[in-house]
């Protein structure tokens, strides 16, 4: 039973895009991030190009000893689905990720999901994010383990970021977030959602600026990417110190 907060900034992340299949999950887990998110997937799988969110989940599921890293999974939505579907997708996922991952990632920061990010949608967004929290409190209350929710979105989007933080979501996972609006975010979302910043983090020196500009955490990805898990050596300068449930 998962019933202890989950703290999103104790060391590094990984972030999604490093394995969406599992396949390298145990090897991760064991590299010494706070927390691995696998994915991002679809909710149904794509013949040759995802293996579907229940497909990674079981797969996850079979996992032994994973050390003390959080497991994450990223979810997109169906590929040339309209916007509406976005709500059952979701869900799906959610349903699916649940029973073994530590936090779900909402991505709407890759390019196929950009359109999403357009005012005419907000409405749309609003109420997914709502069904999302409302569905995660139900399968918590019937299983006493509770999932955090995250929303992955570009920083511009203050807009939608407000409107997770209202709808209950844990997190933002901000993509390339410059100080300035980060720390205007911190500042308007205080107490709200962690903040957690991916994109250009490459020395320790860029894990000190995010966390000064407001952020609780940070993933990496491409210095991952280059360096395998020796990136976590090149960034221990820095202790996360700021654990947010």
């Amino acid at each position: 039973m998962n019933t202890a907060p989950f703290h999103w900034g104790r060391r590094p992340g990984l972030a999604g895009g490093i394995d969406k299949s599992g396949a390298q999950a145990a090897a991760l887990l064991a590299a010494g991030f706070a927390a691995v998110e696998f994915g991002t997937v679809t909710p149904q799988p794509v013949p040759g190009q995802q293996p579907g969110v229940a497909a990674l989940a079981a797969t996850l599921a079979r996992l032994g000893a994973r050390g003390d890293s959080a497991i994450g999974i990223g979810l997109g939505m169906t590929p040339g689905a309209a916007p509406p579907a976005l709500h059952d997708d979701w869900l799906y996922g959610l349903q699916q990720a649940a029973p073994v991952a530590d936090y779900l990632s909402c991505n709407l920061s890759a390019r196929a999901y950009r359109p999403l990010l357009a005012a005419e949608h907000d409405a749309l967004l609003r109420q997914a994010l709502a069904a999302m929290v409302r569905e995660r409190d139900r399968l918590a209350a019937a299983s006493g383990r509770r999932l955090a929710l995250a929303l992955k979105l570009p920083l511009a989007s203050v807009r939608l970021a407000v409107a997770a933080a209202t709808a209950g979501f844990d997190a933002l996972i901000l993509v390339q977030p410059d100080g300035m609006t980060l720390r205007g975010l911190a500042h308007q979302l205080h107490g709200g959602p962690a903040l957690i910043a991916v994109g250009g983090i490459r020395r320790a020196a860029d894990v000190r600026a995010a966390l000064a500009a407001g952020a609780h955490g940070v993933q990496v990805h491409r210095l991952f990417a280059e360096h395998g898990p020796a990136c976590l050596a090149m960034l221990c300068e820095e202790r996360l110190a700021r654990p947010v449930s």
